[in-house]
């Protein structure tokens, strides 16, 4: 069977295009397909892989030649990056000392593939409170980005896009452990679940603390979802119709990590639609049309992934 997917493999796409020079007007061209996926209970994302399309870590100058992971963000625009209003507030150095990495998958060892941005300047939302309200920001790049199969845009929903709750992911480079501060240098990334507001806001779990402009996501029983470092990151939901993905919100905050009937609260992108349209003063990009193969660099990739399973089969076969 394996043996058969190789083959499969190599046959389709065989002359896919690169249709990843220029960001243009296309958003969601994820370089890994959903389908392969399996930061609080994730997985690694492996060097090359990427993870959702679009999500950049926000970073601060600790020396000379070193950054440290603050936050996560996503790309909307070349030059526009949407994360958390918490993530800028009494920062003890000046934006002229933070970057955006995109294409990163380990914040230790970042290699060619990744791009750095300094910072213009952040956006804060008017009314955000300095706590759990509003708790949203535009970050506008000294440069763009330039797209390639690892760094791409993130597609977000209007008000009329529909999602499903059981299609749900998140990623980035926050502790893994419930009991620990300690940030993951490699990317990780989980499948979690929307949750009723109403069953959010219950009294067992947040007792009225959500607000409109609020999503929940996680696991119920808890044991997997965002963490300390997360923040800013992206809530990446299936379209209910289509073959398309969504970043339907931000991490924003929760009570503790992972744990039960308390899942992260994300700032909800929808609800901030038309502020974030004014802010960057251009339109958003719009979902990429289905592709039959992705990239070709991430054909190799998952040709290189099933020879291994191959070799593993062929090796553990008794002789």
């Amino acid at each position: 069977m394996i043996l058969l997917r190789l083959l499969i493999l190599l046959a389709l796409c065989g002359a896919a295009d690169g249709t990843s020079n220029t960001c243009g007007q296309v958003c969601g061209l994820r370089p890994v397909p959903y389908s392969t996926t399996r930061i609080v209970g994730g997985v690694t994302v492996r060097p090359g892989r990427g993870a959702w399309a679009g999500i950049v870590s926000v970073q601060s100058l600790r020396t000379k030649k070193f950054f440290r992971h603050n936050c996560g963000g996503t790309i909307i625009r070349p030059q526009w990056v949407l994360s958390a209003a918490h993530c800028f507030i009494n920062r003890t150095n000046p934006l002229s000392k933070w970057g955006v990495l995109a294409g990163l998958t380990s914040t230790a060892d970042s290699g060619p593939e990744v791009q750095i941005r300094r910072i213009k300047q952040v956006k804060i939302h008017e009314q955000y409170d300095g706590l759990m309200r509003h708790d949203i920001a535009l970050v506008e790049l000294t440069k763009p980005f330039e797209c390639n199969p690892s760094v791409q845009l993130a597609c977000l929903p209007g008000p009329t896009v529909k999602v499903s709750a059981l299609n749900c992911y998140v990623a980035g480079w926050g502790a893994t452990e419930a009991k620990t501060v300690a940030q993951a240098s490699v990317l990780k990334e989980a499948k979690v679940l929307l949750i009723d507001t109403q069953l959010c806001n219950s009294t067992d779990w947040y007792g009225g603390r959500i607000q409109d402009d609020n999503v929940c996501a996680g696991q119920p029983e808890g044991g997997m979802n965002t963490c300390q470092g997360d923040s800013g990151g992206p809530l990446i939901c299936k379209d209910s119709t289509a073959d398309i993905f969504w970043e339907v919100g931000l991490t924003s905050w929760a009570v503790g990590c992972a744990r039960p009937k308390k899942p992260t609260v994300f700032v909800s992108t929808q609800y901030y639609h038309s502020w974030i349209m004014k802010h960057i003063g251009q339109s958003l990009a719009t979902p990429a049309p289905v592709q039959s193969c992705p990239f070709p660099h991430t054909k190799l990739l998952e040709f290189f992934d099933l020879l291994q399973e191959l070799l593993k089969f062929l090796k553990a076969k008794p002789a």
